[in-house]
């Protein structure tokens, strides 16, 4: 794995929580659909039907990617991100003009039983990703502007590059029903994470306004309807061969849990997000397309 020392660009300011209400009405939120068997198709396909990867990423930019890729499991029981959409999406970057793209992601598992297993180092880093397992000096402690997380130890890379773009993929969770986009963030974490578990959902609400990607794309190429989220039952993984594209990241993850058979507002953080003004948890308030190719 590549290791080096990331140049530091500045932390930003901490973001505060409350806002007006989006839970009902309001501006309506963009999510896009592509489905392809190929997977890269559907990835060029739903970032396409956003405007295309130039709308988000510059000549010059540091981009950081945010995978799960929290489990030691092999691509096919879905637990993790599958590589070639990750892989895509590191190519899409460069072709825009990115100076540098990042991959990496704070493993649950032994890391590099992960990193291995996953294939997303491998996927990744054919396209010139540089892909890390995250050490203790690649932490800082920040503000995380919430009520429950206050401060906290940060992969700082997630706030420190031009942009970041939030992979997720959508799999059950015997904690929260779901993790999708906004639970990711979990894993750009350090410190005791299992307190964080002692009022979850309320955690990933902050972790996710703190973090607030450029662009979320929800893995369902694979998505896992049980045992989540370490999973390793085949009998539990359902072949979508989707990939969800949004700026609202409730919204997409509020989609993909209906996938997953999951009404949105029967998941705490995702209402918490949708009254507090952050996204849409209601298709009446969506503006969703979907192609398949």
């Amino acid at each position: 794995m590549k290791r080096r020392e990331f140049i530091k660009l500045g932390i930003t300011a901490p973001l505060v929580l409350s806002t007006p209400s989006l839970l009902e009405g309001g501006a309506k939120s963009d999510v896009y659909i592509a489905e392809s068997a190929n997977h890269r198709k559907a990835v060029v396909a739903a970032i396409e039907m956003m405007g295309g990867i130039d709308k988000f990423i510059k000549k010059g930019d540091r981009v950081a990617i945010k995978p799960n890729m929290a489990w030691a499991r092999e691509p096919m029981y879905a637990a993790n991100t599958n590589p070639e959409v990750v892989a895509e999406v590191v190519k899409l970057c460069y072709r825009a003009g990115a100076k540098e793209v990042y991959v990496t992601d704070n493993p649950c598992d032994n890391a590099r039983t992960v990193f291995n297993l996953s294939q997303i180092p491998l996927f990744a880093q054919k396209e010139n990703a540089e892909v890390f397992i995250p050490q203790s000096r690649h932490y800082e402690n920040m503000n995380i502007g919430g009520t429950f997380l206050i401060e906290w130890p940060v992969l700082a890379l997630f706030k420190k590059v031009d942009k970041v773009i939030n992979i997720p993929v959508a799999k059950n969770h015997s904690s929260s029903k779901v993790t999708v986009g906004m639970k990711n963030w979990m894993g750009a974490i350090g410190g005791n994470r299992g307190f964080l578990h002692q009022n979850l959902h309320q955690a990933i609400y902050e972790l996710a306004v703190f973090f607030k990607p450029t662009l979320t794309l929800i893995d369902c190429t694979r998505i896992m309807l049980k045992g989540g989220p370490s999973g390793g039952d085949l009998n539990y993984v359902k072949q979508l061969n989707r990939l969800i594209a949004t700026n609202d990241f409730v919204a997409g993850d509020s989609v993909a849990s209906e996938f997953l058979g999951v009404k949105p507002d029967e998941v705490g953080y995702l209402t918490m997000a949708a009254r507090n003004g952050h996204g849409q948890i209601s298709k009446a308030n969506m503006n969703i397309r979907y192609e398949k190719i």
